[in-house]
């Protein structure tokens, strides 16, 4: 997933970002401890052939089971940090209430009910009415699904997910010893099955590392007025192989450290009707990641470029970087050895991103670009940018490969655009099968 390019980002855990993410964000098992002070080359590999078994309940100091709440579950019910083993369905009393829970996802076919109420971890705060708040060591996602199984049929709905120093809902798949010795799958091999038929809806999000993560190869996601703020890094990551991914009627707001929502490799898929304000570092980043190396995270290589995908009837207001760039890794120099598909040597990689539609949207912008779009065929159409003082109105181009006329983006139309900008557009590499029209 490549999900940290470490940016110093100046803001209250600046020091987090890598030596904490670097792991729980891949969806490994790997405990936390195993990430503090530990560096790329010292970590013990992942052994991509071995079974692998789900131990992070053990973790929790305090486990209930949601059968224990039959009728609902309250304030008065929770004292600390407790997780919460969803055997049963749960739903909270009231609107009020606030509890320092996670709920833990082991089965398939169960519901979380939070009523209106809320579940904070009080990251960054002492205290919280019900108890103690979480701490740096005792790191937990507000709602998690467990990742060495495929679960279908969950919903999380009518909640505030706050202060949680992790993920709001982590919904990772690992895969360990279902893909062969080195991770990869065969050209006739079937597409594993992560995670399906997931809902997430009438949610806020507040205050966390990252809101939703989507594992390698989820099925049918429903994402509907989900409102996530201040997420310390990504707001929703949508991760290899994943398809059927609906983010619809949403706000996404000021996101700090990456774009607001990665499309990594995800085909598909359908982003509309939301609202994308002041996220720092982008709106939305469509790319198909070039893959880490063997034994960092189970597969390796994404085997699916993010085609497909249907991004229509959102608004993009001052969202830094850019609002939307399809193949946002194109040409990128991984001089780090990263990637699989570059066996580990530098190398400018080429991003795949094709057949996407781009339709409808509305970007607003004094900095950065509105549009980036830098592999084709894909359709802009119908689009209006209003780009003042720094902004770039839109970009096609085949990104950092440079002048060379031996790669030229082909088969991209962009038509019926409005754009209202102070400087020009940046245009490089195109071939004659390029289109504008606006």
């Amino acid at each position: 997933m490549n999900i940290f390019n470490p940016i110093a980002s100046g803001t209250r855990h600046q020091g987090l970002v890598k030596t904490q993410l670097l792991l729980l964000l891949s969806g490994t098992a790997l405990s936390l401890t195993a990430c503090i002070g530990i560096t790329h080359a010292e970590r013990e590999p992942i052994n991509c052939a071995l079974p692998h078994v789900d131990e992070r309940l053990a973790e929790c100091t305090n486990i209930r089971h949601a059968s224990e709440f039959p009728g609902c579950l309250s304030t008065a019910d929770i004292t600390e940090h407790t997780c919460i083993v969803m055997d049963a369905d749960v739903s909270f009393c009231s609107a009020t209430d606030s509890l320092p829970i996670t709920a833990y996802f082991d089965r398939s076919e169960r519901t979380l009910d939070c009523a209106g109420g809320t579940i904070d971890h009080g990251w960054g705060r002492t205290s919280l009415p019900g108890g103690t708040a979480t701490t740096e060591a005792r790191r937990k996602p507000a709602v998690r699904l467990q990742d060495d199984r495929s679960l279908s049929d969950i919903t999380v709905q009518n909640c505030t997910l706050r202060g949680t120093n992790h993920m709001g809902i982590q919904a990772t798949r690992f895969f360990g010893g279902e893909l062969g010795a080195d991770g990869k799958l065969g050209e006739d091999e079937p597409l594993p099955i992560g995670h399906r038929n997931l809902t997430f809806k009438n949610l806020t999000i507040q205050d966390v590392i990252t809101g939703i993560y989507l594992g390698n190869f989820s099925e049918d996601v429903s994402i509907d007025n989900v409102n996530i703020d201040n997420s310390e890094r990504i707001a929703i990551y949508s991760d290899s192989g994943s398809h059927g991914v609906r983010i619809t009627n949403s706000i996404i707001s000021n996101n700090l450290t990456r774009e607001a929502i990665a499309i990594d490799s995800t085909y598909d898929s359908e982003i509309s009707n939301t609202l994308f304000v002041n996220n720092r570092e982008g709106g939305i980043n469509v790319y198909q990641n070039c893959g880490e190396l063997l034994g960092i995270v189970c597969p390796v290589i994404r085997a699916t470029p993010p085609n497909n995908n249907r991004i229509n009837d959102n608004r993009f207001v001052n969202t830094g970087i850019t609002g939307l760039q399809i193949a946002s890794r194109q040409g990128r120099n991984h001089s780090l050895g990263w990637c699989a598909t570059l066996n580990g040597l530098p190398g400018k990689f080429t991003d795949t991103s094709e057949g996407n539609v781009v339709s409808g949207n509305t970007f607003v912008c004094n900095e950065g670009t509105s549009l980036v779009v830098q592999d084709g065929p894909n359709i802009v159409s119908n689009n209006t940018i209003v780009a003042r003082d720094n902004c770039i109105p839109y970009e096609i181009s085949t990104g950092g490969l440079g002048g060379s006329r031996r790669s030229l983006l082909d088969g991209l139309h962009f038509l019926d655009n409005h754009v209202d900008a102070t400087r020009p557009p940046r245009l490089r590499n195109l071939s004659n099968a390029v289109i504008i029209d606006d």
